[in-house]
């Protein structure tokens, strides 16, 4: 009896979000992660500008308002759909396919942590990227969102932020698809979830 020839198992693929933020971003954080369901099947990775000393804070923090797992993001560590990886302080974060990678640097001038994930976010997930700029100062996230709607992904800011120069200098690009409040950006990652899932049912 001959075998059959081997096949490669496929590549489980879903939707990857990026919560960049800076200042004023927890508030944000919370307020989006309170409208995503349990089964919200995206993975999500929050980027923001963390000083040392507040690092051991935000994973429990957040775990309070999700049912999602909650994690601080390791190198080598594999992208999980309704998990939240939240990045460490002072290390730049990227992704080589579904797995996140982590090296140590040294900030100088204004942060571009947000902008790296992105790039790398573009390259990896292409229209399964999802990007949103949330409070903060500076332009962190902007240079990048380019290379997301190029890819074929989706691009938020964030209207009621309480630093504004972030989100509006994502607005200024002419690359955001939707300016929201920070709930709203939640329930709407919520109705694309279903939607997407609704999508995959009929397929």
């Amino acid at each position: 009896m001959r075998l059959a020839p081997a096949t490669k198992a496929p590549v489980e693929s879903f939707p990857v979000v990026c919560l960049g933020g800076s200042a004023g971003g927890l508030s944000a954080y919370k307020q989006i992660l309170r409208e995503l369901p349990a089964d919200f099947n995206m993975a999500i990775v929050i980027v923001a500008h963390r000083a040392r000393q507040n690092a051991m804070f935000l994973v429990p923090l957040l775990a309070k308002v999700t049912t999602m797992e909650v994690v601080e993001a390791k190198e080598g560590m594999r992208l999980q759909p309704n998990r939240v990886h939240v990045a460490p302080p002072q290390k730049a974060i990227t992704t080589d396919g579904m797995v996140l990678r982590l090296k140590r640097t040294k900030v100088i001038g204004w942060p571009t942590s947000i902008d790296a994930f992105l790039f790398s976010l573009a390259k990896q997930c292409a229209s399964q990227a999802i990007a949103i700029i949330l409070s903060g100062m500076g332009y962190d996230g902007s240079v990048a969102l380019q290379a997301i709607k190029d890819a074929g992904g989706v691009t938020f800011a964030q209207s009621d932020a309480s630093w504004g120069s972030m989100p509006q200098s994502a607005v200024n690009t002419g690359h955001v698809d939707f300016v929201l409040t920070a709930s709203e950006i939640g329930k709407q990652l919520a109705m694309m979830s279903e939607e997407s899932q609704a999508a995959k049912q009929r397929s």
